[in-house]
């Protein structure tokens, strides 16, 4: 048996952290972003255990530059198997192989771990034929390591997205969104990377993020939310980078200001949360994205050409 699912990224342009909650399902953030087709690709492979055979899960983890052999990035996926497990959904006695295919890198901000959770707990659904809501494993997954508050959430809407009330899909959290193909470009410092958990359980970072996050939420909530609200998205990422203090760090702010070097007046360079990242984006959705990967690269910054979905 085998079955194969895939989950896009997702960028969080501005956000408020409500994680008092006892309850995982409860917990989550509001905010707004944009998912992308780059993402994380799972496939999962059940055997049949032979006589004497043990239960067991294999876990292979492949990125654009070869295969890695991370324990770290594999516990992501393990903590997905023991969700079902403890939940008893899953046949133990059967060994499961997963191939994991990582399309953007590991804490830059690309929500990656959501994208991989999801994937994970969408692929075991479907080679076991569960009704289970995988998109509320994810979400329990993202709140048990603090990778993550509402990825999952700006998943099951896609696009363009605004977050409204914090919590997972099917219970508290509630998100709208409009659609675009437009082209995104999303740019890394690699020698840079910062866990999600060093702002969301930081009491200082949690309390100047969170004002940030509810000025700019609340006035992104009047009126409807579509393809007309794309410049004020911009404008109150930029106010909301500022006012959060998170552009100011030295990684992030180098990299912002290396990369607006590049780029012509007709596009924008925004922080990518929570990474020493950013996403380079037409200041009008109708507006082509421009070809501007080898001058990047020629810098020494990392980038990647995809999509909003």
């Amino acid at each position: 048996m085998q079955a194969t699912a895939r989950c896009g990224g997702h960028v969080t342009l501005l956000f408020s952290i409500h994680s008092e909650s006892e309850d995982p399902l409860q917990q989550g953030s509001r905010g707004a972003g944009f998912c992308v087709e780059a993402g994380v690709e799972c496939t999962i492979q059940a055997i049949p255990l032979s006589e004497g055979e043990e239960f067991s899960v294999n876990i292979g983890i492949q990125t654009t530059d070869g295969p890695i052999d991370d324990e770290t990035v594999a516990l992501l996926y393990v903590d997905v198997i023991e969700e079902f497990m403890q939940r008893k959904l899953l046949d133990e006695n059967l060994c499961y192989h997963i191939d994991v295919t990582l399309e953007l890198p590991l804490s830059q901000g690309f929500g990656m771990s959501a994208a991989g959770a999801l994937s994970c707990a969408k692929a075991l659904c479907s080679l076991l034929e569960l009704e289970t809501e995988p998109t509320q494993i994810a979400h329990i997954i993202e709140r048990k390591n603090s990778s993550g508050l509402g990825d999952v959430l700006a998943a099951t809407v896609g696009g363009i997205e605004l977050r409204t009330q914090p919590g997972a899909p099917l219970s508290s959290g509630r998100a709208t969104s409009f659609s675009s193909e437009v082209e995104v470009l999303l740019c890394w410092d690699p020698d840079f990377k910062r866990h999600t958990r060093t702002y969301i359980d930081d009491p200082q970072w949690k309390v100047a993020i969170s004002e940030a996050g509810e000025e700019s939420v609340s006035r992104l909530s009047v009126g409807d939310w579509n393809s007309s609200r794309w410049q004020q998205l911009l404008d109150e990422a930029e106010r909301f980078g500022e006012s959060a203090g998170l552009v100011d760090e030295l990684g992030r702010s180098t990299l912002i200001e290396r990369v607006k070097k590049q780029i012509p007046s007709s596009h924008r360079v925004l922080p990518c949360m929570l990474g020493t990242s950013v996403c380079i984006l037409p200041e009008n959705l109708s507006t082509p994205l421009a070809n501007l990967e080898e001058v990047l690269l020629a810098s020494s910054i990392e980038c990647l050409r995809t999509r909003i979905n």
